[in-house]
């Protein structure tokens, strides 16, 4: 029989495997994001990919020597065609327990879409009694609970429907403010042309809240998320409508 010390060492043998398996799906996941915005004929340090991939540097050190198979420091670069390759690799070494991941995925985002129905028909109760901020605070419970389980295009619409609420019942700039920054980093989760234009479209619509701030603050949130997507919307040709919202709001 395993005495208590010896059960409790291969429990935490067992939590530490378990720990270790799920960061490299996390780093694969993350790592498979930011391919999508390294440019090709840019090295990054093994540091710079750590930040990106928001994972520990020796881990990613670890990884990465493992899957190319030489040992790696943390000043030395990746190409980008590199990092694909060991993406690549990775992937296929992992592809059983990635598929169970994205099965666990696909069920809690099942899970929350019915929520919603059972949310919205609440808020709609809320809504037709002209009770704002019971319908915000309703809303804004059922997407912290399940904003990282919704689609994307389903997570910004419900983040501006809270900015809408939120400005009607009288919310304050803090609470405003955190609807503005998960719209937009929805938004930024896909680095394409289509993602960037939403991200310019939401400010568009709800900057003005923002610009009226009396204290300032929300006006110099609006320009601090515009000079975060300005190199996004750049690359995608989209300064004339990034420039154009920028006019409309007066700001920058």
């Amino acid at each position: 029989m395993l005495s208590y010390q010896d059960a409790a060492k291969d429990s935490g043998r067992l939590n530490h495997g378990m720990g270790k398996a799920s960061m490299m799906l996390d780093f694969i996941c993350e790592l498979e994001r930011v391919i999508g915005k390294w440019p090709e004929a840019t090295s990054w340090t093994l540091a710079q990919i750590a930040d990106k991939t928001k994972t520990g540097v020796p881990q990613v050190v670890d990884i990465l020597s493992d899957t190319l198979d030489r040992e790696l420091e943390v000043h030395e670069t990746l190409t980008q065609v590199e990092a694909a390759q060991v993406l690549a690799n990775l992937k296929e070494r992992m592809a059983g327990e990635l598929a169970a991941r994205q099965k666990r995925l696909d069920e809690r985002r099942e899970k929350a879409i019915r929520a919603y129905d059972n949310t919205m028909e609440k808020v709609r109760v809320l809504l037709a009694a002209k009770n704002w901020r019971s319908a915000y605070k309703t809303l804004g419970y059922y997407v912290g609970c399940n904003e990282k389980d919704l689609p994307e295009d389903l997570l910004l619409t419900l983040c501006g429907e809270c900015l809408r609420l939120g400005a009607k019942s009288e919310a304050n700039m803090q609470e405003l403010s955190q609807w503005l920054r998960k719209g937009i980093n929805a938004c930024m989760t896909t680095p394409s042309a289509e993602w960037t234009e939403e991200a310019i479209d939401f400010i568009d619509a709800y900057g003005q809240v923002f610009v009226d701030d009396s204290s300032q603050r929300g006006r110099k949130l609006i320009e601090n998320v515009l000079e975060t997507i300005k190199d996004q919307a750049a690359q995608h040709n989209l300064m004339t409508r990034y420039d154009e919202v920028v006019r409309e709001l007066r700001v920058l």
